[in-house]
């Protein structure tokens, strides 16, 4: 009667420590289910609200847009920097989350692809980038180098750098032979090194239209002073601060009129008060997650019909502090 019962508390035992490996079974599979499903909800609402970020960068060059045509609507197609699009920093707020937009005119820089344009407009391009060269400091070289680069031929300048010597690299490419599309594509010429293309790259640009002219309205000390030899530092600032001070020039010729240019032999090819390529530099928040874009925009400067002509993600942007702006309604 004894041994009977010491079998059945022996089975009851072992009932009960099956239980409890059966209990701890479910509660570490429901743990590592509730882990789970949490991880997926994460996931799942940071998708929508980095999703929700990148709406709003698209919404962000679309505001450009609007910026822009109604830019010409109001002030027809002289374009200067004392107008509303050249605001430094535009900021824009939503439900949740704000747009900043910078709008940069493309034309204030030297058009790459310009080195490249038949004629005169050509001629002079090389001179300006030659000088431009020299304003910033760096070697005379690099004007041959980018001309092989775009140019269609295998022929070598005489400072210049075909297919033979990018073959021969430790990493080897051939030349592009053809007109940049971005230009973080100077960063592959040869001896390009990141300090001399961040001191390029602030007064360039690759425009699809190899004419494209510089407007002179909006560019800068360093570019206005790659126009002609004798354009020195103090002339470029007095002549930036008349341009400025009175809203820019309405031609060329006035520009070209003007006393701090008397005698330098300006060129007038390649020169113009209108612009029709933007950059645009977008950076969205939506809650605490942040969308960047920068776009380029052609505007026709005779319908204002506009375009996007490229687009980046991947870029990420720093802005200046912000100025509050109303949201266009056009």
């Amino acid at each position: 009667m004894i041994m009977g019962q010491g079998r059945r508390g022996e089975q009851r035992g072992i009932a009960l420590i099956s239980i409890l490996l059966v209990v701890v079974i479910a509660t570490v599979l429901s743990v590592s289910m509730i882990r789970h499903q949490n991880l997926i909800i994460h996931q799942v609402r940071n998708g929508l609200q980095m999703s929700q970020a990148s709406q709003y960068a698209l919404g962000g060059e679309e505001l450009a847009r609007q910026i822009l045509w109604q830019d010409l609507a109001d002030t027809g197609p002289v374009d200067y920097l004392t107008e509303k699009w050249a605001a430094p920093n535009m900021l824009f707020e939503f439900e949740d989350g704000e747009v900043n937009i910078q709008i940069i005119d493309l034309h204030s820089r030297l058009n790459i692809n310009s080195l490249l344009a038949a004629g005169p407009v050509g001629q002079v391009s090389r001179a300006r980038f030659a000088a431009l060269l020299a304003v910033v400091g760096l070697d005379a070289s690099y004007l041959d180098r980018l001309v092989d680069w775009i140019d269609a031929d295998g022929a070598v300048n005489q400072m210049g750098a075909e297919d033979y010597e990018y073959l021969g690299l430790d990493r080897p490419y051939r030349a592009a032979n053809q007109p940049m599309t971005e230009i973080s594509e100077l960063r592959l010429i040869v001896d390009m090194n990141a300090e001399s293309f961040a001191a390029l790259e602030p007064y360039l640009c690759a425009l699809p239209t190899a004419g494209a002219p510089i407007n002179v309205n909006t560019a800068d000390a360093a570019v206005l002073q790659s126009l002609a030899p004798g354009l020195t530092p103090g002339l470029v600032d007095q002549l930036i601060g008349v341009r400025d001070g009175n809203g820019g020039f309405e031609t060329v010729t006035e520009f070209l009129q003007s006393p701090y240019l008397a005698g330098l032999g300006v060129p007038e090819a390649g020169l113009g008060v209108q612009s029709a390529f933007f950059e645009v530099r977008v950076r969205a928040r939506y809650l605490d997650r942040y969308g960047y874009l920068t776009s380029v925009i052609e505007r026709n400067t005779a319908t204002g019909v506009l375009r996007v002509v490229y687009r980046n993600v991947s870029r990420r942007i720093a802005v200046p502090e912000p100025e509050l702006m109303e949201t266009p309604n056009v």
